[in-house]
């Protein structure tokens, strides 16, 4: 499956496929191509639209993001 990802800082977006889905893989490409470092971010789904959001530690939405076969 592809992870379509979009940050709202800087105009960001990328695509990667990946094989499994959860918080650890999707936390490893955003912080990666961010270079957030250690910032906490979480991240919440709807399997019924198959899009998610993307938020910092203080709760504020950060990002985007949808999945694609």
């Amino acid at each position: 499956m592809t992870v379509n990802f979009v940050l709202f800082k800087n105009q960001l977006s990328w695509s990667v496929l990946i094989h499994q889905l959860n918080g650890d893989i999707l936390s490893r490409h955003v912080m990666m191509k961010d270079n957030m470092g250690n910032v906490g971010i979480d991240f919440s789904y709807c399997e019924r639209t198959q899009q998610g959001s993307i938020t910092n530690s203080l709760n504020e939405c950060i990002g985007r993001f949808s999945l694609s076969s």
